[in-house]
């Protein structure tokens, strides 16, 4: 798993080497993760985090990331490779780590109920914690699906997806959730659910992690879990 660094404020801190763990990212073939200072490369992931949240990936531009960070935008190349390895190792860390967690969660061998009620708790903390990055992973999902350059950042979000989809396949099996739904549809449901949560939260809303993913977990679970069985007359 990737080094990760200190969380900013944005939550959106990298992991130094991480983008190119995948050996992908890079167009010029230097890789740029030993380059430059620590504490500016962060500096950089921030305020592209930023742009990215708010203009897209393909809209925020190295220059605009260079003029935000008052450097010329051939300075940037100093510190990484190439638009590609800022958007990998802003997104690749954070995902390795919750999918790190969700592992943990699935592994304590819960039931499918307390174990998905987990999952959506610790989804929400997550994008709470980089809701910039939760921004662009929801709204960026065909952008890392094609780009060839973020294989994998996209492997990452499909390993999480599933394994929650496997776990509510279990589910269904052990007739604790109804079996007329789609798993893939019901976890796809839950993402943007849980990636789209910043809204109710700080700055832009006044709720907090704790109420959202109960909330979350309320109404999900409330559709998914199976009703129980009626009980049979009684015998004459």
């Amino acid at each position: 798993m990737a080094r990760a660094t200190t969380v900013n404020a944005s939550g959106s801190g990298g992991s130094r080497g991480a983008a190119g763990a995948g050996g992908t990212v890079g167009a010029n073939g230097s890789g740029g993760a030993a380059k430059g200072s620590s504490a500016r490369r962060d500096e950089i992931l921030v305020i592209a985090a930023r742009l990215f949240a708010r203009k897209g990936i393909a809209g925020a531009t190295v220059r605009d990331i260079a003029d935000e960070a008052g450097i010329l935008s051939g300075s940037l190349y100093h510190h990484f490779g190439s638009k590609d390895e800022i958007v990998a190792e802003l997104l690749l860390p954070r995902l390795q780590r919750s999918n790190a967690v969700y592992r943990e969660i699935v592994a304590r061998g819960a039931d499918p109920v307390t174990t998905l009620q987990e999952l959506l708790r610790a989804s929400v903390r997550f994008s709470a914690e980089g809701p910039d990055v939760a921004r662009i992973v929801h709204a960026e999902a065909r952008t890392l699906r094609e780009n060839e350059a973020l294989a994998p950042v996209q492997a990452a979000r499909m390993a999480s997806r599933k394994l929650w989809v496997t776990l509510v396949r279990r589910g269904i099996r052990e007739g604790v959730f109804r079996r007329d739904v789609n798993p893939d549809v019901v976890v796809r449901a839950m993402f943007d659910a849980t990636l789209s949560s910043t809204r109710w939260l700080p700055p832009d809303g006044r709720s907090t992690p704790q109420a959202v993913g109960d909330q979350l977990t309320r109404l999900f679970l409330g559709g998914l879990v199976a009703p129980p069985s009626p009980t049979p007359p009684p015998a004459d």
